[in-house]
């Protein structure tokens, strides 16, 4: 009887122990990754609150149906319920279709294209680094072996990155911006951010390119836009 009592709580256990698990993704660091972490968030809500349920309907079915003596007697079965088989079909259907417009919403927003974005960036991914060049300027970052680049850009403005590959398929990944695109030989990928808050944002290639992929690493330093448009006037040199 206790071990039965005991199934419940067992079985929802794992639940809380996901909930608990969603405050440890990273906080954004751009608007754009803020609306993920919002529809990540929205999911993991629903997706424990139907384990719960689920788990918790199992649990006092065992108690409430199992047999009651040693003579072998089944409880009464039941053929069909119309309305239950109506409601348990109606409740999953009606979550995923809310579900799926909210995430079209969201990867609509995260993907909109800016006619006319305060930086514009070039990237592009190669065996085994990477090479940003600003549009309008004349500064061109490197990486090269043991030295990742720094890329400077202004804190909210919008940022966009087109992303090229002359050779395989890389990923630009920075796990702060819970956003990544690929980066696809003969095609113009981009991705658009507003970063929110200062701050050095590691990035590396989430995509596995061969030999040397785990040193395709970056960073985004970014800064106030004041100092940022002393760094480019620079020409690149120096510390924002």
């Amino acid at each position: 009887m206790d071990r039965l009592l005991a199934l419940p709580r067992r079985a929802i256990a794992p639940g809380v122990v996901a909930v608990i698990l969603a405050g440890c993704a990273p906080e954004p660091a751009t608007s754009e990754g803020a609306q993920v972490k919002m529809l990540y968030d929205i999911f993991l809500l629903i997706a424990a609150i139907v384990f719960v349920v689920v788990a918790g309907l199992i649990g006092w079915s065992i108690l409430r149906y199992r047999a009651r003596d040693d003579d072998g007697r089944e409880p009464s079965q039941n053929h069909e319920n119309i309305p239950l088989e109506l409601l348990w079909w109606a409740i999953p259907t009606i979550l995923v279709i809310v579900l799926f417009i909210l995430t079209a919403q969201v990867l609509g927003r995260v993907d909109e294209r800016t006619d006319d974005p305060a930086l514009t960036v070039e990237v592009t991914g190669f065996q085994w680094q990477w090479q940003f060049a600003y549009t309008g300027s004349d500064v061109v970052l490197t990486g090269l072996p043991g030295e990742p680049p720094v890329v400077v850009v202004p804190v909210g403005e919008r940022i966009a990155f087109n992303l090229e590959s002359p050779d395989v398929i890389h990923s630009f990944w920075v796990p702060k911006f819970l956003i990544k695109r690929d980066v696809i030989p003969g095609r113009t990928n981009r991705i658009e951010v507003t970063i929110e808050e200062e701050g050095t944002y590691s990035g590396l290639c989430g995509e596995f390119c061969g030999l040397l992929h785990a040193n395709m690493r970056f960073s985004i330093d970014a800064v106030s836009p004041e100092r940022f448009e002393a760094w480019l006037a620079a020409g690149g040199r120096g510390t924002p």
